[in-house]
């Protein structure tokens, strides 16, 4: 099979092939990168297409997760149960790592079709990746487990309206954003050490910068600092320095993940063979 044909008009039901939508968001993706082809290459349709938005299995694991972000809901109001956004962030944690695993798949089709490539170096992978990823991810559970830490702590000044005690609730927090460090992790270790999925110089500059938009597609830990974050959550409604030190990490988390991602998005690819 030659990878750099274009990825059209082979019938996409065979097994290795890019689908007509797979093909279709490879161009829009290209196009905003400031690239425009017809058909582009298969080996680009089958990386690009399989990570966009509704991609494969996406829609699946989308309604899944609503219909449990529903169903829990309702069920936690009713028993006035702790943690709800504690389980929305899980939620997000395992949805986000379903739909890595579907591309995935997709890279491991493609990889077949390149040979197995060595990883980059580490220093150029963390690069592609970004400071203002990085940093802002530490900042995100270094940062919210000492928030956590500082609500077990701290004793609630007002009356406590639940039957279980502020504690449970904090605690239940406190693990949903283990388990968004976990997702994290999982993904993040992928995206550094992934081998390299390359023919030419041109799907070399593809591979890089998927490579940073993978962190922020399917790792982007900005949720969990608002979803697991316990200290607004458990009813410190009364402004005061753990209140304030919450709102300044949010902020800052936000900030700095938003400034990453709009940086990502602004490369541009050089002329190159990305199809017809």
């Amino acid at each position: 099979m030659i990878v750099r044909e274009p990825a059209l008009p082979v019938d996409p039901r065979l097994p290795g092939e890019p689908t007509v939508l797979e093909v279709g968001r490879t161009r829009l993706w290209l196009a905003r990168r400031g690239v425009r082809v017809w058909l582009p290459t298969r080996l680009l349709a089958l990386r690009i297409g399989g990570r966009a938005n509704g991609g494969r299995g996406t829609p699946p694991y989308a309604i899944v997760f609503w219909v449990l972000w529903w169903s829990t809901g309702a069920l936690f109001k009713a028993a006035d149960l702790p943690g709800q956004a504690a389980v929305l962030a899980v939620l997000v944690a395992v949805f986000q790592g379903l739909r890595w695993r579907a591309a995935q798949r997709r890279d491991q089709l493609a990889e077949r079709l390149t040979g197995a490539g060595a990883p980059p170096p580490l220093r150029s992978a963390v690069h592609r990746v970004g400071w203002w990823y990085l940093v802002s991810t530490a900042v995100t559970f270094a940062g919210g487990a000492a928030l956590c830490a500082a609500a077990f702590l701290t004793e609630p000044r007002f009356t406590w309206k639940h039957w279980y005690p502020p504690a449970v609730a904090v605690g239940v927090h406190t693990f949903a954003l283990a388990v968004g460090a976990g997702a994290t992790a999982f993904v993040l270790g992928r995206v550094l050490r992934a081998p390299v999925i390359a023919e030419d110089r041109t799907s070399l500059w593809v591979d890089g910068l998927l490579r940073a938009e993978d962190a922020y597609r399917f790792a982007s830990s900005v949720v969990y600092a608002v979803l697991a974050m316990p200290i607004f959550v458990v009813d410190w409604a009364a402004p005061g320095p753990l209140g304030w030190s919450a709102l300044a990490y949010l902020v800052t988390v936000a900030g700095m993940q938003l400034t990453g991602w709009l940086l990502v998005r602004r490369h541009r690819l050089p002329p190159g063979f990305y199809g017809r």
